[in-house]
């Protein structure tokens, strides 16, 4: 039996400061012109139970401007009596009194269970405490006891609500739980058959690891002897090969060859500096040579017109032969160069030999020092410890899959949308149904119903008006607030018969009805 006695409100939207007994053995009707606050007594309760009002909002201080000068905040107090237990419930938004533990309210939640306060920690937890010792849901709250203005109805909502709301009702949750408890249940032993998976992978893994290394450590001395044997094939035939490129090196060749570059190269230069002169020599022009000459001899200057024409006849002679001497010279300086060249790169690749001959040395020296790191050993002793704590659960391991298979069935038969529920489901609401019946004279037949051959066990609202099925958005407005009522009454006896309780709020819900 849930019995509501108590409404204490201070600073909540338009009230300033107002109690309620809830328990009356009566019916109390609340009589104020429009805007007084009526529906600010329903969402006082509804806010204070659950954090917001009956349209969902939370933030409830007055409005500044209509705040006297000793506002101090908002609190709201619910009292109820469950079964032998009384409790308290204290919700707070920005109060700046004290309350009764000698704390500030500010935004406290407060759940006080005979007289002493519940010790649990954040508002959630809290709230959810409150949910669970009321037994009743915000959107239970709302369809089976706040009846009113602008508040979404029962049939509005969704079909996967409406089954949440008759779970509530008709006490079916513990279902739900059993089916959460399985669920862990199959998880712990899912946990437990992967573990034992795992540790076979484990095991198989090192396996492959120890038999690789075990042969990598048998094989290890004669893949030294073959890693020597070919490095030292190696030295052998860079030695020879450094020994016949020697052959042809020596120090007096270096200097010889080099010395005989730079004196071709000082012949070419020479040469080049010859035929410039040479050039240079005939380079007067023809017809000016011939009447100098003719001029001078007339003159009977014989001396001198030969003295001038002897150094031209001579060049002359020497222009051919400085040419071919010049290609002669500029050949055998290539082919000095070249030979230069290639005795470098014959020092070089010995100086190569030479580097590797060092190397493959410092190899076989390390080859020598080379030690076996025995690791095979290590994973013995892990494929060891593998198989015992294989063994621990291997112990049980078919056992668990045969568990496995029961809480599987578990949970998709008995416990699914085809099990106990649906069938419970079906037969709870005929209680529902031979209620609403009773309120058929209104112009109305309300039937709810679980599609029991559907896979999902689908949600069925049926409405019937002179014997013609009907969809509750096809009604007028007045048709719908009938069929809210009748679904509301229904809905509150339901919830009665169940879970006994005192209180039904009406606001307003007979007005423009004829």
């Amino acid at each position: 039996m849930l019995t509501f006695t108590r409404l204490n409100i201070q600073g909540f939207c338009s009230i300033d400061s107002f109690s309620l007994q809830l328990n009356q053995d009566c019916t109390v009707l609340i009589k104020a012109p429009n805007g007084f606050g009526k529906s600010t007594l329903l969402n006082a309760l509804v806010w204070a139970l659950y954090g917001k009002n009956i349209k969902g909002v939370s933030e409830v201080n007055t409005w500044k401007e209509y705040q006297p000068k000793d506002y101090k905040g908002t609190m709201v107090e619910v009292f109820f009596q469950k079964n032998q237990d009384s409790y308290k419930v204290i919700r707070c938004q920005k109060f700046k009194d004290y309350l009764e533990d000698g704390a500030k309210g500010n935004d406290r939640l407060i759940i006080i269970k005979n007289a002493e306060i519940i010790n649990i920690k954040g508002k959630n937890e809290l709230q959810n405490a409150i949910n669970k010792e009321l037994g009743l849901s915000y959107l239970l709250f709302m369809n089976s006891i706040m009846f009113g203005q602008g508040i979404k109805r029962l049939i509005q909502e969704s079909n996967s609500d409406k089954k949440k709301l008759f779970e509530e009702v008709f006490d079916l949750e513990y279902l739900n739980l059993a089916k959460g408890i399985a669920n862990q249940d199959k998880a712990v032993i899912l946990n437990e058959i992967n573990q034992s998976l795992s540790l076979k992978k484990e095991l198989e893994a090192n396996k492959e690891a120890y038999f690789d290394l075990r042969s990598r450590e048998k094989s290890f001395k004669k893949d030294l002897r073959e890693k020597s044997r070919k490095l030292k094939e190696e030295r052998k035939d860079l030695t020879a090969l450094l020994i016949a490129k020697q052959k042809h090196i020596s120090d007096e060749v270096d200097v010889a060859i080099e010395q005989k570059v730079r004196n071709q190269t000082k012949a070419v230069q020479e040469i080049k500096n010859r035929i410039k002169i040479n050039k240079e020599t005939l380079s007067t022009p023809l017809n000016e040579l011939v009447d100098e000459s003719i001029e001078l001899i007339k003159n009977k200057q014989y001396k001198k017109a030969l003295k001038m024409l002897t150094p031209i006849s001579k060049a002359f002679k020497e222009r051919e032969e400085l040419q071919s001497l010049y290609e002669e010279s500029v050949e055998r300086l290539d082919e000095l160069e070249f030979n230069c060249s290639k005795y470098k790169t014959l020092v070089k690749e010995c100086s190569d030999i030479a580097s590797d001959l060092v190397d493959i040395d410092q190899e076989i020296k390390d080859l020598k020092n080379q030690k076996l790191k025995v690791m095979s050993t290590k994973y013995k002793e892990r494929l060891k410890k593998i198989r015992k704590d294989l063994r621990k659960v291997d112990e049980d391991y078919h056992n668990r899959e045969l568990e496995l298979e029961n809480y599987n069935w578990l949970i998709n038969d008995p416990l699914g949308n085809n099990g106990i529920k649906a069938y419970l489901f079906d037969s709870s609401l005929h209680l529902l149904n031979r209620t609403l019946a009773s309120y058929s004279e209104l112009g109305f037949r309300i039937e709810f119903n679980i599609d029991l051959n559907s896979t999902r066990k689908d949600f069925v609202t049926l409405i019937e008006r002179d014997n013609h099925i009907i969809d509750y958005d096809e009604l007028s407005g007045g048709e719908k607030q009938v069929c809210n009522l009748c679904m509301a009454f229904a809905m509150h006896e339901a919830l009665t018969a169940s879970k006994g309780i005192n209180l039904a709020f009406l606001d307003e819900v007979f007005e423009s009805l004829r």
